[in-house]
């Protein structure tokens, strides 16, 4: 297992992107797999206590109003406080439906209110100068979406139970169907933040730094004690598609005098210090032979 010493010790990476250098500390990566899950779970609860019941009651008499609105279907709110939860549907002719905080859809705002509030900040000055601002529009705008979509969810769902559906047929399909909204809302994170999604591809790139050193070690130690290395291994270490490898490979070995042998790239020995040289760069072979 990587340890946190060892991926400190790995040179930090630079993703760019749209014009923008992003680069995060480890303690900022640390931070947002604890922080985001644990805040979100923890703001939940508190939404879960009796004391903010105000919110059931907001999300009932306005899904109620709009009920009665479009549909006319003589919806009543009813505060019932017997049990955990005190807030109930009333449709005529119908059992009631009883609220519950799950049904405010909190539960999905507080997950990308934690998510919003702890991607990490590139170390970029420039990059990070506007985070804030940015950060903001998101978690307003989000929460508002999810609100909305939720009150939707819920008009949709009692209807179809008031027009003769069994609740427990449309309840859960329609409020797993209403989650395509959380794509929505990572696209337009990845507009707004797109720190989210590169600092995942940034934690990838620090765990599998280590085992492309190794590999170009490998290399190195082969090719000085061979003068070849196995195609499929410099692919590896290379990180590319085949096409583009093929490509590649057969450019190089015209430019610095390698051939190619069955499965294996031979170097020439008067080329050997300059293969190892330009395959250790941050971009192997980037640099052109002077």
């Amino acid at each position: 297992m990587l340890k946190i010493k060892e991926v400190k010790k790995i040179k930090k990476p630079i993703i760019e992107f749209n014009e923008r250098k992003y680069i995060f500390s480890i303690k900022s990566l640390v931070l947002f797999v604890i922080g985001a899950p644990l805040s979100a779970w923890l703001v939940y609860l508190f939404f879960d206590m009796e004391i903010n019941y105000w919110l059931h009651e907001i999300v009932v008499k306005q899904t109620v109003y709009f009920l009665n609105l479009f549909f006319d279907i003589g919806a009543t709110a009813e505060y019932n406080p017997v049990g955990k939860y005190h807030w109930d549907f009333i449709i005529p002719g119908k059992d009631n439906i009883s609220f519950e905080t799950f049904c405010t859809g909190v539960q999905a705002i507080v997950i990308f209110v934690g998510v919003i509030i702890f991607t990490p900040h590139s170390q970029d000055s420039n990059t990070k100068s506007d985070i804030v601002w940015r950060k903001t529009k998101a978690l307003i705008i989000s929460s508002v979406i999810f609100y909305v979509v939720n009150i939707i969810r819920m008009l949709i769902q009692i209807e179809l139970y008031n027009i003769g559906y069994e609740w427990d047929d449309i309840h859960f399909s329609i409020s797993a169907a209403s989650s395509f909204i959380a794509a929505i809302i990572v696209l337009l994170m990845h507009k707004w933040i797109p720190e989210f999604i590169i600092s995942i591809i940034y934690v990838g790139t620090l765990i599998s730094e280590p085992v492309k050193q190794g590999r170009k070690k490998k290399v190195k130690e082969i090719v000085k004690s061979t003068n070849k290395v196995e195609l499929s291994l410099m692919r590896k270490v290379l990180r590319m598609d085949k096409k583009m490898y093929i490509k590649k490979i057969i450019e190089w070995s015209k430019e610095y005098g390698y051939t190619i042998e069955g499965d294996y790239l031979i170097v020439p020995d008067e080329e050997i210090s300059n293969f190892v040289e330009l395959l250790m760069q941050d971009k192997p072979f980037a640099k052109k032979k002077t």
